[in-house]
């Protein structure tokens, strides 16, 4: 055990021995404070490694709010009088611990921690560099890298680098016909790449994680609006699941708000630096009626809100949605007027108000699955489930089966079987598909639905018509010709695919064309009791699953 001693910073002591100089704190005033030195008896482990649990023992612990070394804050555990157990970040330098208390004291170790840290491999370099745009390393231990260099160039991080990826730009580097990057770990041996190809930046990238804002499955943080008439917010069946609405007899135009939607993502905000395009997403339906939001974005304690005003001529707002269902929408954030929005946001809020709804209408509109998505949705919905294509596979009533979290609409499809492997194909369903715009799509294609393998497990293809598309561990999930297993929960499949190649060779989505999903066993044992449950088939140009980190 490593004794260490601790130096306390007490800034009334002066006041407290020249009587009647200075007025002493106010949380003092006419009280006898003991502050005794915080003595530590033990330290767990002076040389953790990173993600550890040290515990660190001393007195009066119970007070200590922050536990840290220079800008970088310990996770509190556990918190005893005399010790507090902590975890140590990943992200981190060697130093001394400091810990603030309630008083806004602060102890400081006179011995320094030396955290140790895995080493960093980069298992996936890239093909080649676009001049000028970022580039992706992906691996082991990623954002334990210490530095990376292009062509001895320092390059800076691009937004957040995670355990098993990072950005890094390119920018201010000057680059000719090839580059090589080099990786500094801070720990474990040093890796370069091969000499790769330096090429003219091109018009497409691969959208990041899509950050979704409110799903509405639990009630949403709300702060109370300004002005206006009186409303009503509920929190009932929408689109996906729940939906958030807000009806008012009448618009209250410009007069006021009738209510606030707040999302700070736990006072973390949100980082869009390593997108190329940020966009918010979201289905809307005011029931023929008129309503209105638009967002409000803090950025660097700033706060400003922006409008809906058509988009670009694809949607008819004017200050006022109306719709006769349900629709998405997709805003460009840069074009509403967010020049800076490529960054860290410290919150985003939706502002429910009139807007361009007079007094003389009724208010109603009702939002789901507001997201942050990198570029435009752009949806093509394929098949939704709430009639049959094929004869095998059923249609059943949403609910009726116990199976968890949400589905689409009021209905979706259902198989079950004993899977016989690859010998014999158990169901199939087809429809066409209208043709999809190579301008609209220009940046990438994803098939997005809604699965449920219920409590056993389950496999099918996709049949594209003129080429197959099976489900691998390469597309982030885990599966390996047989779906990871869900548990009875309904979850998202994004999945991006590639025309022209491999097995879509002959692919030509440009034109109107038939698909279809075929139940096979796929690498399921011979007699395995076989559900699958699906619903909502959607094309889009960005993945719809916010669990989906970007390949």
């Amino acid at each position: 055990m490593n004794k260490i001693i601790f130096r306390v910073f007490l800034f009334a002591a002066f006041t407290m021995v020249v009587s009647g100089c200075k007025k002493e704190d106010p949380f003092s005033k006419d009280y006898d404070i003991n502050l005794p030195a915080a003595l530590v008896s033990s330290i767990s482990d002076d040389k953790p490694f990173v993600g550890d649990t040290i515990t660190l023992t001393w007195e009066n612990l119970l007070t200590a709010q922050t536990v840290s070394i220079g800008a970088y804050n310990f996770e509190i555990v556990d918190k005893q009088d005399n010790s507090i157990k902590v975890v140590v970040p990943r992200i981190i330098d060697a130093g001394f611990i400091t810990v603030m208390n309630a008083y806004k004291r602060s102890f400081t170790t006179e011995v320094s921690l030396k955290p140790q840290f895995f080493p960093a491999v980069v298992t996936s370099w890239p093909a080649e560099i676009q001049r000028g745009k970022a580039f992706i390393l992906k691996g082991e231990n990623i954002d334990l890298i210490k530095e990376v260099k292009v062509n001895g160039k320092l390059s800076s991080i691009v937004g957040s680098a995670t355990p098993t990826q990072a950005s890094y730009a390119t920018s201010g580097i000057e680059l000719g016909e090839t580059a090589t990057i080099e990786v500094t770990p801070k720990a474990g041996e040093k890796q370069s790449s091969a000499s790769l190809p330096v090429i003219a930046p091109i018009d497409t990238y691969l959208p990041q994680q899509t950050i979704m804002l409110w799903d509405f499955e639990t009630p949403p943080a709300t702060t109370e609006g300004w002005g206006g008439s009186p409303f009503t917010a509920s929190n009932g069946p929408g689109f996906f699941g729940k939906e958030y609405k807000v009806v008012s007899p009448a618009g209250n135009a410009w007069n006021g708000c009738y209510i606030r939607l707040t999302n700070d993502n736990g006072g973390s905000g949100f980082d869009l630096s390593a997108f190329s395009k940020p966009y918010i997403t979201f289905l809307v339906n005011t029931n023929g009626k008129k309503g209105y939001v638009n967002p409000a974005i803090t950025i660097a304690g700033t706060e400003s809100d922006k409008h809906f005003t058509g988009q670009g001529g694809q949607y008819s707002d004017n200050y006022m949605i109306q719709t006769q269902g349900w629709e998405w929408r997709s805003y460009d954030l840069a074009a509403m007027g967010w020049s800076d929005i490529i960054g860290k946001l410290d919150k985003i809020d939706m502002w429910f108000r009139g807007g361009n709804v007079s007094e003389t209408d009724e208010f109603e509109i009702a939002l789901d699955q507001v997201m942050i998505t990198d570029g435009p949705l752009t949806p093509t919905v394929s098949w939704d489930c709430e009639s049959a294509h094929g004869t095998e596979w059923s249609i059943v009533a949403t609910g009726s089966a116990g199976l968890l979290g949400y589905n689409q609409g009021a209905n979706y499809a259902h198989i079950t079987g004993v899977s016989d492997g690859w010998n014999t194909k158990l169901g199939q369903a087809s429809w066409t598909v209208p043709a999809l715009s190579t301008t609209d799509y220009s940046n990438g294609i994803w098939i997005n639905f809604l699965l449920n393998t219920g409590n056993k497990e389950g496999y099918f293809q996709f049949d594209f018509g003129q080429g197959w598309m099976h489900f691998t561990g390469s597309q982030g999930y885990g599966d390996d010709y047989k779906f990871v297993p869900t548990q009875n929960q309904w979850v998202w499949r994004s999945i991006k695919i590639a025309p022209g190649q491999g097995d879509l060779a002959n692919f030509d989505p440009s034109q109107e064309f038939t698909m279809g999903i075929q139940l096979y066993g796929g690498n399921l044992a011979a007699g395995t009791a076989m559900e699958v449950n699906v619903d909502y088939f959607v094309f889009t140009t960005v993945p719809l699953d916010p669990n989906l980190a970007p390949e």
